[in-house]
């Protein structure tokens, strides 16, 4: 009885090490989101004017020349393409790391965010944000205002 005992206050002991030691691993840890752990993102961090700094589309430079992204604290948003803004309204919500837009148009593009600092975001997606054009894209900005 004590050797089963002993044996099973070892086990006790050893997970209780184990759990302590994993907890210590992952404290520093933020899988590249600025500690975010890919599913925090909040609304106000997205609030204001972003400019398109690099934009990407199945590996090959597609960076408009001058693009901005402007988004309110209503979930509404607005693209300046190089001064044009007719027709470019969209709203946009974030949950987790999911970032949606949607323009005029009702087509609902979701974006993986993998990146958000105050001053840049990178997201990446399966089309090109405001236009129905499919590939691989990652999105660089960076925030105007």
């Amino acid at each position: 009885m004590k050797k089963t005992i002993n044996l099973i206050l070892c086990f006790v002991a050893m997970a209780s090490f184990c759990a302590a030691s994993c907890e210590k691993d992952n404290e520093g840890e933020n899988n590249g989101n600025n500690g975010n752990n890919g599913n925090s993102y909040t609304a106000e961090m997205f609030i204001g004017a972003w400019r398109v700094d690099n934009m990407t589309v199945d590996g090959r430079d597609m960076t408009p020349e001058n693009m901005l992204f402007i988004m309110d604290e209503g979930g509404n948003g607005l693209a300046n393409d190089n001064g044009v803004t007719e027709n470019n309204e969209f709203t946009w919500s974030v949950s987790g790391d999911q970032l949606t837009i949607t323009p005029r148009s009702g087509t609902h593009f979701v974006y993986t965010v993998n990146d958000l600092s105050a001053t840049e975001c990178t997201f990446s997606g399966t089309n090109v944000p405001m236009a129905d054009i499919p590939g691989n894209v990652v999105v660089h900005l960076v925030r105007v205002r």
